[in-house]
């Protein structure tokens, strides 16, 4: 079985899929951004690429989520920021470089 074909298979199948549903229901605004997190995290989740499929869920769940709700913008998205530079930072200071493995021993020349 060829995993990029079915994985492909999947993904294009629960688009049109979507399509169907949200034109049924005439949810289109923000149904799209929904049908279109399914489909391609369901792709990536097949293919086994699960830290990409989540990022995609994320972003097209999130979406329709905020845009929905009401959101007071003023407050949010000054929010959102400070905590991207919370984060930038620790990653800075906390999350360390591995050295290079240049003292393993070439096995080709001993």
């Amino acid at each position: 079985m060829d995993k990029e074909r079915v994985g492909h298979g999947i993904t294009v199948g629960l688009f049109f899929i979507g399509l169907g549903v949200i034109w049924l229901a005439d949810w289109w605004w923000p149904g799209i951004m929904v049908v279109l997190g399914i489909a391609a995290g369901s792709g990536l989740v097949f293919r086994g690429q699960y830290r990409a499929a989540i990022v995609v869920m994320v972003i097209f769940f999130g979406i329709p989520l905020v845009t929905e709700a009401r959101v007071p913008w003023d407050l949010f998205a000054p929010m959102i920021l400070i905590g991207i530079g919370v984060i930038i930072i620790a990653k800075a200071f906390f999350l360390k470089k591995s050295p290079p493995n240049s003292a393993k021993p070439n096995l080709v020349t001993g």
